[in-house]
């Protein structure tokens, strides 16, 4: 039997591309019916190209000659959406704005319409994105991701019973620490009522005050994340926060800490309120139940424990890759 071919990339030193480039690759030739490589960039070389049957674009993809040339040669072209952008008008919510989009950067939607409808289908974790992507002219496929740190499945948080100095941890890019300025003042508080300290690993040091900050590391993150007791997630209303898949919240999940978040559609799906972590919509809702899980031990403990249960079962790289390949296997077949 012939082995298919399925080629990731293109190579960059994202963690998106590590993630659901290499790691899946390397979990994917465990199958005997596939082997798996790498493509490279900048620029996309057809030659290249042409040696996989199955190509998996991580958020980058080449120009429409090239993709012309791998759908006459039938090869399989999945796109994987990521954090990246299609163009303006799809992600436009109001109609009015979204006519005017669409008149003002016609030129530039059409040639970006004409290159992604020689996809088969674009993944995609959030359920905001399925009507964005089919709207751009992609078939769109949901599949979660998968959890990011594997070390947490068996080495996860340990709860103590301590009510004092715990710490609040938060991860995320620089830019987006303004998310955080509504609860700020809150989390603030309840550190001089407490104790806490508030870790933010980023990826750029800052200067807020109350605030310690920690460079973030695929090396230290999964220990970084047993140094915490709770995590939490504050986001603005923006298209972007709302387009956004759980895989951070998840990876929270996946080391055993209770978290508080103020969800994402995509969070929605993931969180069952009371049970395995907590959503919350106002600055006094995720007050309150802060404070909760400070002053209750055992609440800290059996929502993070429910937490790393329920996103293990659900959400392994195990399960991922299954997933995938049964869609790859399903686009063969259709050939």
């Amino acid at each position: 039997m012939d082995k298919i071919k399925i080629g990731f990339g293109p190579i960059t030193t994202s963690n998106s591309y590590y993630q659901s480039g290499l790691k899946v690759a390397s979990a994917l030739e465990q199958y005997e019916e596939f082997t798996c490589g790498s493509f490279r960039w900048e620029p996309f070389s057809l030659d290249e190209l042409m040696q996989f049957d199955v190509l998996v674009f991580i958020k980058y993809y080449p120009d429409y000659e090239i993709l012309r040339g791998l759908k006459r040669s039938n090869k399989v072209l999945i796109l994987d959406y990521q954090d990246m952008f299609l163009y303006p008008s799809v992600y436009e919510l109001n109609h009015f704005k979204k006519i005017l989009k669409r008149i003002y950067y016609y030129t530039e939607e059409r040639a970006i319409r004409r290159r992604l409808k020689m996809f088969d289908l674009c993944f995609v974790a959030s359920p905001i994105l399925m009507d964005i992507v089919r709207e751009a002219g992609i078939k769109p496929y949901f599949l979660q991701r998968q959890i990011y740190n594997d070390k947490n499945e068996y080495s996860f948080k340990a709860p103590s019973d301590r009510r004092d100095n715990l710490v609040l941890y938060w991860t995320g890019v620089g830019l987006n620490q303004k998310q955080n300025e509504p609860v700020l003042p809150v989390l603030r508080g309840l550190c001089r009522k407490y104790g806490c300290r508030i870790v933010y690993s980023t990826d750029t040091l800052g200067s807020e005050q109350g605030v310690e900050y920690r460079l973030w590391s695929p090396d230290t993150w999964e220990q970084e994340l047993l140094e915490a007791d709770i995590a939490f997630r504050w986001r603005d209303t923006s298209n972007l926060q709302r387009c956004k898949d759980a895989n951070k919240v998840m990876s929270y999940m996946a080391a055993g800490l209770p978290v508080v978040v103020y969800p994402t559609e995509s969070e929605r799906r993931i969180i069952k309120d009371g049970v395995n972590g907590f959503m919350t919509y106002t600055a006094g809702d995720f007050e309150r139940v802060l404070e909760r899980l400070i002053t209750e031990p055992e609440l800290r403990r059996s929502i993070g424990l429910n937490a790393h249960k329920d996103v293990w079962s659900k959400f392994a790289l195990r399960r991922h890759v299954e997933e995938i390949r049964t869609v790859i296997v399903s686009l063969r077949t259709k050939e």
